[in-house]
């Protein structure tokens, strides 16, 4: 019975993985995760399965309460996206966490940074033995993507859009409300230079393509400026904004109907914000 279990579980592997990531190498016997079988559980929302090096089940560190607790937090970003943006999806999401190793073998090459998770049909995120600050964000991070493509699966929405909100729902999740100093410093010397990232840079539709050096100013900064709309137009303004960019499909439409800004105008605001 487990054995034919097993078998199953690796087909549905294999079949999902080549669905999300075409390009990927064969895999060999160790890209089959810590121990080579994933274990599944579902909540409301979402339907998780885990491979990471938990060696126990039951207990305070075991696996099932690794489990419930990944769950937990993925509930908790249901709601809190729901509340806030109205982004509720009507269909279970699957998750999947890696032991770090084998997420680093798999996907770190179809990338041009490092990765801690992303979205491609399911959220896919590096795993450890707990439940740390990092995974939180990252399955928070990624939740939005999943609930942006639930709400139009034929949309993309902007990079700055997609990623700002993103970051702002990851931050927030551990209690984290608008720049830290350093993260602040680190754009007030870039802008200083002039060397911010125009918004038409930030459109695409992600940062895949964005070079290494590049990619973490681009998140950075597309969160910088959704938290500085947020706090200086309010929350419910971001709403409309996450409503008006689905309903017209266009960025500068919606920009001006949920914030009353232009694009120039945003940028301009932007730059006087680091000074």
């Amino acid at each position: 019975m487990r054995y034919s279990r097993r078998m199953r579980l690796e087909a549905r592997i294999c079949l999902h993985l080549l669905a999300v990531v075409a390009l990927l190498p064969a895999a060999s016997a160790r890209d089959r995760g810590a121990d080579g079988e994933f274990s599944e559980r579902q909540s409301i929302h979402f339907r998780l399965h885990q491979d990471v090096d938990i060696d126990s089940y039951s207990g305070v560190g075991g696996s099932r309460q690794f489990e419930v607790s990944v769950l937990e937090i993925l509930e908790n970003a249901y709601s809190n996206v729901g509340r806030k943006i109205g982004l509720r999806p009507r269909t279970r999401i699957e998750v999947w966490v890696y032991d770090p190793a084998v997420f680093g073998e798999r996907f770190n090459g179809i990338f041009r940074f490092q990765a801690a998770g992303f979205f491609n049909g399911a959220i896919h995120v590096r795993g450890g033995s707990r439940v740390d600050a990092q995974l939180v964000r990252t399955l928070h991070h990624e939740y939005v993507h999943a609930a942006f493509e639930a709400k139009n699966p034929s949309f993309v929405v902007p990079a700055f859009a997609n990623e700002g909100i993103a970051e702002w729902f990851e931050n927030l999740a551990i209690g984290k409300q608008g720049l830290s100093l350093g993260e602040r410093r680190v754009l007030e010397t870039i802008s200083a230079r002039g060397e911010l990232l125009p918004l038409g840079r930030l459109r695409s539709s992600g940062f895949a393509d964005v070079a290494a050096d590049d990619a973490g100013l681009a998140y950075l900064q597309s969160y910088a400026t959704i938290e500085h709309l947020v706090r200086t137009r309010g929350e419910r303004s971001l709403r409309t904004f996450v409503d008006e960019i689905f309903r017209s499909r266009n960025l500068a439409r919606a920009l001006e109907r949920a914030f009353g800004v232009e694009e120039h105008e945003l940028e301009a605001e932007l730059r006087s914000a680091l000074r």
